[in-house]
């Protein structure tokens, strides 16, 4: 994969998979993305739906919804949200495996057993994962699922479960669906991820561990990764003018701030694409975009459509 490819032949490649995975550390924009994503595949005509495990309501906020459902929700043509919920994924994944809705709420409506059930190691990650997928890949419920999942170590832990799964059991239904994930996890035709980053070379580092561990580990593809909250390029770094000219300072206070703009953008630069070359020395990269940082923030869908224009220009080692 190259690096400088265009935003629109990413997003062209992204909206061929069934299940794009969005991670990154906390902060870095994982929920913005992963909203931008689905207007950008509904844009090519697919029905999309936009799954979070998110607690606050940002997801709707962005789209225009005052408050994120259990259930998928329209927030623009072809495009769906939801909130995933571990205690719903578990009852309707548990329905799925037992293929017999009324035993399934025979137990998972059963007080004593809900409680055995939550003292269970990664069953609410694995109830997650399974009922994302089963929408995505086995159901085929949208054309695509975006699934804003947790913060990279933990998805790191959550998508290692089917291979846990495989490890230590050999029959019965839990290991059959793990197989069936896993076989899916690692068709590239299938599933991706997206990471988001932010334009620092540390956290880019970490960030590509987190790819190689995806790959290696798990042989999950990255499908590309976003560089977000990129400062303005070109700026000028302006002297003070004299004072005669700016007798109460207040020049002098503008030029400053864009002088500090000018040196943030241009030292984000640099270290972006420091990272470049030294990722692209151990072997091709995958796609790198670049998100530029919105000083007044977002306010609804609008300003989403707005920002989606700003991935006109890939991050390229020569920038």
């Amino acid at each position: 994969m190259d690096a400088s490819r265009s935003p629109e032949s990413v997003f062209d490649a992204l909206a061929a998979r069934q299940l794009l995975i969005v991670s990154g550390k906390g902060g870095v924009g994982r929920t913005t993305v992963a909203a931008l994503l689905g207007l950008a595949l509904a844009r090519r005509g697919r029905r999309v739906l936009v799954a979070t495990v998110g607690l606050d309501d940002r997801l709707a906020w962005m789209l225009g919804l005052p408050a994120l459902q259990e259930t998928p929700t329209a927030a623009a043509p072809g495009l769906y949200v939801q909130r995933v919920v571990p205690q719903v994924c578990i009852r309707e994944y548990g329905a799925l495996i037992l293929h017999n809705q009324r035993i399934a709420d025979a137990v998972f409506n059963n007080g004593p057993m809900r409680r055995l059930l939550r003292t269970i190691p990664g069953l609410d990650d694995f109830a997650i994962l399974g009922k994302v997928w089963h929408e995505a890949i086995r159901a085929h419920s949208f054309d695509a699922l975006i699934f804003d999942g947790p913060a990279t170590g933990h998805l790191r832990y959550t998508l290692g479960i089917p291979q846990a799964i495989l490890r230590t059991l050999s029959v019965g239904p839990l290991p059959r669906e793990a197989r069936l994930m896993q076989d899916s996890l690692e068709d590239p035709t299938r599933v991706q991820a997206v990471l988001v980053g932010l334009p620092d070379r540390w956290p880019l580092s970490e960030l590509g561990e987190m790819a190689t561990a995806l790959r290696e580990e798990l042989h999950v593809n990255i499908g590309a990764v976003v560089v977000n909250g990129l400062w303005p390029a070109g700026l000028p770094s302006l002297a003070a003018p004299d004072p005669s000219l700016d007798p109460d300072g207040a020049l002098a206070r503008v030029f400053a701030a864009t002088t500090v703009v000018a040196q943030q953008g241009l030292r984000q630069r640099e270290g972006v694409a420091a990272w470049l070359a030294e990722a692209s020395s151990a072997g091709p990269l995958p796609p790198v975009l670049a998100l530029p940082w919105r000083f007044q923030g977002f306010s609804g869908q609008r300003d989403l459509e707005q920002l989606l224009t700003g991935l006109e220009q890939p991050v390229s080692a020569d920038m």
